[in-house]
């Protein structure tokens, strides 16, 4: 079958390919750092939407107004995401040091602010004030559903949204620290 490039050279039979030119391990491991950092990004950008929704849809639904956290978490996280993005160089942009140590400290910034909120949420909120239960209550009112059920999925939901802010800006600053 002929090449795209037209006939291959005399002499070679491809038993040469040991003798070609290699890309060096430390470049495949920043590559894959770089691959991995972009999917954390992706990620952490679906948790911001996530962790809005659920900050911000709970009270809505009550008519109160939500917690001023929901409005710094938020702006932290999409602050990271603007630097991580810069600091990865998407596209044909190159990677910048300067923008991955600001990515790291908005990340690190983000995870504190997650776990702050996550602590408030779980400790010093009381059971009927809490997101779940408020939920809960919401859902029963307006479709009829059971109040205990939704409470119980809507705890599930707010804990694996807590999980994945800690998870995600932790590794994130991890990834753009090791780069």
């Amino acid at each position: 079958m002929a090449s795209r490039r037209g006939a291959r050279p005399t002499g070679t039979d491809g038993s040469d390919h040991q003798y070609r030119m290699v890309i060096e391990s430390k470049y495949q491991k920043v590559a894959d750092k770089k691959k991995r950092l972009r999917t954390v990004l992706a990620l952490q950008a679906l948790y911001y939407g996530c962790f809005i929704a659920w900050n911000c849809g709970v009270p809505l639904i009550e008519g109160k107004r939500p917690a001023p956290v929901v409005g710094v978490m938020p702006l932290v996280g999409f602050l990271a995401l603007i630097l991580g993005r810069k600091g990865v160089g998407m596209g044909n942009e190159r990677s910048s040091v300067t923008a991955l140590w600001g990515y790291a400290f908005c990340s690190f910034v983000g995870t504190a602010l997650a776990m702050g909120n996550a602590f408030i949420m779980q400790t010093m909120v009381h059971y009927e004030n809490s997101y779940p239960t408020r939920f809960g209550s919401a859902m029963q009112t307006s479709f009829g559903l059971d109040k205990h059920l939704v409470q119980a999925f809507a705890q599930i939901l707010e804990g694996c949204i807590h999980a994945a802010g800690f998870m995600l800006q932790g590794v994130g600053a991890y990834l753009a620290v090791s780069l």
